[in-house]
C-alpha cells in the first residue's frame, strides 16, 4: 500500500503529468462536445457528402508534412538548448512554413484537378480546407509552450476555438447550408487558433519573432530527414482514403472509412499529449543521465501501448453502440474496418514517440527509411486489397503497415535495432519508485 502511495505522490508532483493533464482535460471536453456536433454534421451531410469532405481533408493532410518541414522535433530541441535564440528560431521556422504552405496550396489545386477533373464541388471543398495550411504555420509558437511544459495556455486556446467552431457547425446544420460552409469551418479553426495563440504569446512577452535567413539552412539540414519521413507517413496515412475515392465510384465509401479511422483516432489526444510532455524531459535526460533517459523512453512506450490495448478492447466490445451514438445507423458499414484499424494505434504512436529517440541519438536519417517501408507496404496492399474487399481491405492494409513501421522497420538497421527491444521490453516495463520525472 505504501508503495502505491509513493508512486501516486510522484505522479502528482510530476511536471510531465501536470502538463499532460491540461492537454488531456481539454481534449476530453472537446470529445464530449464532438459527441453531439459530429453526429449532427454526419447525419445532415449523409455518407456521400461526408465522404467528399473527408476526401478533400485527406488530400490536404497529404501536404501537411511538407508544410511543417519536419521542424517540430528539431525546433523543440533547438529552443531548449539555445534559449537566447528562441525568437529567431521560431520566427525563421514560421516564415519557412508559410512559404511551403503557399507552394502546397498550388500543388493541391493541381492534384485535385487531375484526380477529379470537372468536379467543381470536390475542388472547392479541398481548396477551402487547404487554406488552413497558412494559419497552421503559426502553430510553431505552441512548441515554445511545450518546451517550457506550459501546455495549459495552448489547451485553453484550443478549447475556446473548438467551442466557437462547434457552435458555428451547429448553426450550419440548423440553417441547412451547403457542404462548402463545412469546408470553410475547418479552415476557420486554424485561423482562430493562430489569432488567439499569437495574441496570448504577445501578452506573455514571448521572445520577439524574427526571420534570420542564416538559420534556415541549418534547421533544414537537421529536419530534412523528417520532411521526407513526414511525406511518406502522410502518403500511407491518407492515401487509403484517396485511393478509395478514386477506385470506388461511390463517395459514401470514403465517408464510412473516415468514420472508422476517426473512431480509431478518437483517443489520439491522449498519446499525443503524453508524447508532447515527455519529449522535453527525454531530451534533457539524455544530456545528464543515460539510465534515466532509457527509463523515460520505456515508460513512454509502455504507457502508449497499454493505453491502446485498453482502448482497442473497449471499441471491440462496444463498436455497434459507439458508431450508432456518434454517427447513426447509416454509418454501420464502418464496423469491420474499425475493428481492424483500432488495433494498429499503439504501433502508430510508438512510431511518433520514437522520433524523439531518433533526435536524441542523432539517428534522424533513419526516419525516412522507416516511413518509406511503410509507404510502399501500404500502397501495394491497398492496390491489392481495395478492389477485392473494399474499405475492409484498406483497414487491413493500414494495420499491417503500422506494425511494419512501429516495430519491424527498425530491425533492418544495426543502429536502430535496440529500439525494437525497447518497445518489446516496454510491454513488461515495471513502474517502481525510482525517479521517473
Amino acid at each position: 500500500m505504501n508503495y502505491i502511495k509513493q508512486i501516486l505522490n510522484k505522479i502528482k508532483k510530476s511536471a510531465v503529468v501536470r502538463n499532460s493533464s491540461w492537454i488531456i482535460a481539454e481534449k476530453i471536453v472537446q470529445m464530449v462536445i464532438a459527441l453531439f456536433v459530429n453526429r449532427a454534421v454526419a447525419s445532415y451531410l449523409q455518407p456521400a457528402n461526408y465522404g467528399i469532405l473527408n476526401y478533400g481533408a485527406s488530400i490536404v493532410a497529404l501536404f501537411t508534412s511538407i508544410c511543417t518541414l519536419g521542424l517540430n522535433q528539431i525546433v523543440i530541441n533547438e529552443i531548449i538548448s539555445k534559449k537566447e535564440e528562441q525568437g529567431n528560431i521560431m520566427g525563421t521556422s514560421i516564415a519557412m512554413r508559410m512559404l511551403s504552405s503557399a507552394l502546397s496550396v498550388v500543388m493541391i489545386t493541381i492534384l485535385v484537378l487531375v484526380l477529379k477533373p470537372g468536379d467543381g464541388t470536390i475542388w472547392l471543398v479541398t481548396v477551402l480546407q487547404a487554406l488552413a495550411l497558412f494559419f497552421d504555420a503559426f502553430n510553431t509558437i505552441q512548441l515554445w509552450y511545450q518546451s517550457r511544459l506550459k501546455s495549459k495556455y495552448i489547451t485553453i486556446v484550443a478549447f475556446m476555438v473548438y467551442a466557437v467552431v462547434a457552435i458555428f457547425k451547429i448553426i450550419l446544420v440548423i440553417l441547412k447550408l451547403s457542404l462548402i460552409w463545412f469546408a470553410f469551418a475547418n479552415t476557420l479553426t486554424s485561423a482562430l487558433t493562430m489569432v488567439l495563440t499569437y495574441a496570448l504569446y504577445k501578452k506573455q512577452n514571448g521572445p520577439k519573432l524574427e526571420l534570420k535567413r542564416d538559420l534556415a539552412k541549418p534547421l533544414l539540414s537537421k529536419s530534412y530527414h523528417f520532411i521526407l519521413s513526414g511525406i511518406m507517413v502522410a502518403i500511407y496515412g491518407q492515401t487509403d482514403k484517396i485511393m478509395i475515392g478514386s477506385m470506388i465510384p461511390d463517395m459514401a465509401s470514403v465517408g464510412l472509412y473516415s468514420v472508422a479511422t476517426t473512431i480509431t483516432n478518437l483517443w489520439s489526444f491522449i498519446p499525443s499529449a503524453i508524447i508532447t510532455s515527455f519529449r522535453p524531459t527525454i531530451i534533457e535526460a539524455k544530456e545528464r543521465n543515460n539510465e534515466l533517459y532509457i527509463r523515460r523512453l520505456k515508460q513512454l512506450y509502455s504507457i502508449i501501448l497499454w493505453l491502446n490495448i485498453a482502448y482497442a478492447v473497449f471499441i471491440t466490445i462496444f463498436s455497434n453502440l459507439i458508431i450508432t451514438i456518434l454517427y447513426g445507423e447509416e454509418y454501420m458499414g464502418a464496423k469491420i474496418p474499425l475493428l481492424l484499424a483500432v488495433w494498429s494505434g499503439g504501433f502508430s504512436y510508438v512510431g511518433v514517440a520514437r522520433d524523439t529517440w531518433l533526435v536524441a541519438e542523432g539517428y534522424q536519417k533513419y526516419s525516412k527509411w522507416f516511413s518509406l517501408m511503410g509507404c510502399i507496404t501500404n500502397v501495394i496492399l491497398n492496390l491489392i486489397l481495395i478492389p477485392v474487399i473494399g474499405i475492409v481491405g484498406a483497414a487491413l492494409a493500414t494495420t499491417i503497415t503500422q506494425v511494419m513501421t512501429g516495430l519491424i522497420a527498425t530491425l533492418f538497421f544495426k543502429d536502430t535495432r535496440i529500439s525494437t527491444r525497447y518497445v518489446l521490453e516496454a510491454l513488461v516495463f515495471k513502474f517502481d519508485n525510482k525517479q521517473t520525472t
